[in-house]
């Protein structure tokens, strides 16, 4: 894997503008009325754009109100003058007060007064909106009606941002590798060729096109051939270092606020490693008593469903779906409470974890790496971790939510680093 280190320095993915998209992503009710509470206690650079809104709004208001109410003045004092000549001429009161009544200059200026009587200044959900529209003009969040969605591009970008605080944290471990300019399955010679560099295996020297190259710097005048180094020529060698990662994300009620909030984040951060590897693949899977697959764009988007859980249901999955796949595979499944569920219905935590271990013997069989992460600390859970540990059928971390991204983004670093290392 190689992470560009210019984007580290790039302005046009960090600040305000990602930490707001940030918290935006991590809103369970993603609305605008919603919002306009949530930003006061958090957001302050959004809320604060906001009450610019609302008060150029306010003052527009009132300069609406005050031209409105200088035009009607102006209509009163005319007529006045105009009362005081007919009445000396002897005119009829009534049908000038008629007259006055009926003029709809005068009720149109009323009417629009009435509407823009002053009301308490705040920030309103229309206040919201408007200083999201640079969001929207980005391509990063959508409104339709009160409901906020944040994009493909959005989440793209929240991505970046995820990856880059929670590789602020790691410790001490080194995330730079060598990179390869040609990928595969396995490892070979691939069609890539390239001059010789001090270092290079002689075993590595392609013959063919290093004769060629000679030929055509001495052209074989004279029927011999002279070498120099820059005629030298390597095969480059093909270096598969190629994951299929699931992260199988336990939904139930219990894993509301902090616990799916760090799993989001988790699931960010995956998406943009396996992203910089261009033949890693990352399948995401939320479960309760039910199982479904969700594009990572999409998560911060869904609504959490709650329920039971069924953990061997959504490790069965993975593995189905996959199965097609030829690359080392990895599974992060996150959950903070014990299987008790199987095929939609409660069976308790004896009978359930069984289930699991089962479906741990067929990880293991087809050599699937299966890391689970527990966000709590309950003897049941201590029990299963343990039953797992004796059998060796895979790894059990402990750990809070926001030690998460920490511990999953490094044991994945560390994954790839081992796979490169077996295959060369």
């Amino acid at each position: 894997m190689e992470i560009n280190p210019q984007c580290e320095r790039c302005t046009g993915c960090s600040g305000s503008e990602d930490q707001t998209l940030y918290e935006l992503g991590h809103m369970d009710d993603k609305s605008l009325s919603n919002l306009m509470n949530e930003c006061r206690h958090s957001m302050k650079g959004l809320y604060e754009e906001a009450w610019n809104h609302a008060s150029q709004r306010a003052q527009e208001k009132r300069g609406d109100m005050a031209a409105a109410m200088d035009r009607l003045r102006d209509l009163q004092e005319n007529f006045s003058y105009k009362l005081l000549e007919e009445l000396v001429g002897g005119e009829d009161m009534e049908r000038l007060l008629d007259e006055y009544l009926g003029d709809e200059e005068r009720k149109h200026l009323e009417e629009e007064l009435m509407m823009l009587e002053p009301t308490e200044e705040g920030v309103c959900a229309e206040d919201i909106k408007k200083s999201l529209q640079q969001y929207i003009e980005k391509d990063l969040v959508e409104i339709d009606n009160d409901r906020i969605r944040i994009t493909p591009k959005g989440s793209e970008k929240l991505a970046k941002y995820v990856l880059r605080r929670i590789r602020e944290n790691l410790s001490g471990f080194s995330t730079g590798t060598n990179a390869t300019k040609e990928e595969g399955f396995g490892v070979a010679y691939g069609f890539g060729r390239r001059k010789y560099e001090y270092g290079d295996e002689f075993y590595k020297i392609d013959m063919e096109k290093t004769l060629m190259s000679a030929l055509e710097r001495t052209g074989n005048k004279d029927g011999s051939i002279r070498f120099e180094e820059e005629d030298v020529w390597v095969k480059e060698t093909i270096i598969d270092t190629r994951l299929c990662v699931g992260l199988i994300v336990d939904e139930s009620g219990s894993m509301n606020g902090d616990k799916i909030h760090a799993a989001t984040d988790i699931c960010m951060a995956l998406s943009e490693l396996t992203t910089k590897n261009s033949r890693d693949t990352m399948k995401l899977f939320l479960f309760s008593n039910q199982v479904r697959e969700v594009p990572y764009w999409e998560v911060l988007n869904v609504t959490f469903s709650g329920g039971t859980t069924d953990i061997r249901a959504a490790m069965k999955k993975f593995r189905t779906s996959t199965s097609h796949e030829k690359a080392d595979k990895q599974v992060y499944l996150i959950t903070d409470t014990e299987p008790n569920c199987e095929e939609g219905r409660y069976v308790g935590f004896e009978k359930a974890s069984l289930g699991v271990m089962k479906e741990a013997m067929a990880f293991q069989r087809e050599g699937i790496t299966l890391n689970i992460i527990m966000l709590d600390t309950t003897p049941h859970l201590r029990q299963f971790a343990t039953m797992l540990a004796k059998r060796n059928l895979g790894r059990v971390f402990f750990a809070e939510p926001k030690d998460l991204g920490t511990i999953v983004v490094e044991d994945y670093l560390r994954s790839k680093k081992r796979l490169k290392n077996k295959k060369m």
